[in-house]
């Protein structure tokens, strides 16, 4: 089976973004005490506490997520490929060369904390070795 390379880091970052553009777009929210309300909620608080997606919503939050989170948690499921690294990190031999914030490694860490913290292990793994750029606000 070839594995179908994804981009995790890039995935926050881009996670970012939308939630910047859609804060005024987001779906009704779920019902107060559903998994996806919960895990929304969580996420929320979490970003605003880190400073981190200032404007996302809850109900961004669960349009973009919903309740658990697939594409992202997915990714970190059994670690990441070899081919998910290189993405993620670029080519070894230096060709590609990756830029990630601060904030988007931060942001990436609190999705993967609210939806799937058993992958939080292999998400740190995963960014350990990244040399973020400083975000500024």
């Amino acid at each position: 089976m070839i594995a179908t390379p994804q981009r995790p880091v890039r995935i926050a970052a881009l996670a970012v973004g939308c939630a910047a553009l859609l804060a005024g777009c987001g779906a009704a929210n779920a019902p107060s005490g559903t998994p996806k309300a919960q895990r929304a909620e969580q996420l929320v608080s979490s970003a605003k506490a880190a400073g981190v997606a200032p404007h996302l919503t809850v109900g961004v939050a669960e349009s973009m997520y919903g309740s658990s989170a697939p594409g992202v948690c997915k990714v970190f499921e059994d670690g990441l490929t070899t081919a998910e690294k290189n993405d993620l990190l670029g080519n070894p031999s230096g060709r590609r060369a990756k830029s990630i914030t601060t904030d988007a490694v931060t942001y990436g860490r609190l999705v993967v904390r609210a939806y799937c913290p058993q992958q939080l292990a292999h998400y740190n793994a995963a960014v350990q070795g990244l040399d973020p750029l400083t975000s500024s606000s």
